[in-house]
């Protein structure tokens, strides 16, 4: 059996991602899930080793502050769309969510166009980042070391219900967690030079 909890909280600075959102308020969510093993849905990239420090290509320190390559094994019967969710574990702040990836994809190239339908992920959507105004990707930027993830989720649908470009991180993440089949998770470190 799944438990899901889910905590949203008020933070300073940043800015809203939508209109429904305060603009002094950014969505942070700690979900916590108690899933059984994911057993072969695995998450992984070419740009990052698990628990190893992110690359400075993927950080607020590299040119473009680009996402990485993500790659993931087929989820299992029943997955008509992916979504992932990229948090810094650390405080709970979650920096991207792209969704409706489509059930053929078996991960995403490096550098998702920021738009809320990046041009070289088809049918995928992204929300807005905690930084008013940036849509899609925003790696690590602290001053301190952070560990972040990665984590994909194996839709039941292939559309996420009632989520628009206005949705903000704190509408879309709730909506994932009640759709996921199985999730596969991907973590490293960053702190700023």
């Amino acid at each position: 059996m799944k438990r899901i909890t889910l905590v949203v909280l008020a933070a300073c600075g940043g800015g809203s991602d939508s209109p429904a959102v305060d603009a002094a308020t950014d969505g942070i969510i700690d979900a916590a899930i108690d899933a059984p093993p994911t057993g072969s849905f695995v998450l992984t990239s070419p740009m990052l080793v698990m628990g190893a420090s992110f690359a400075a290509a993927n950080t607020c320190t590299g040119p473009g502050n680009t996402s990485p390559q993500l790659a993931w094994t087929a989820g299992p019967a029943g997955t008509l769309s992916y979504s992932i969710i990229f948090t810094d574990k650390s405080n709970a702040l979650i920096h991207w969510i792209i969704y409706d990836i489509p059930a053929s994809a078996t991960g995403l190239p490096a550098s998702v166009q920021k738009a809320y339908m990046p041009n070289n992920v088809t049918g995928a959507k992204q929300t807005l980042s905690f930084q008013a105004g940036a849509r899609g990707y925003l790696g690590p930027c602290p001053p301190n070391l952070h560990t972040y993830e990665f984590v994909v989720y194996a839709i039941d649908v292939a559309t996420l219900p009632g989520l628009t470009m206005a949705s903000a991180r704190a509408d879309v993440a709730p909506v994932i967690l009640q759709h996921d089949l199985v999730m596969a998770a991907l973590s490293g470190t960053y702190v700023q030079p």
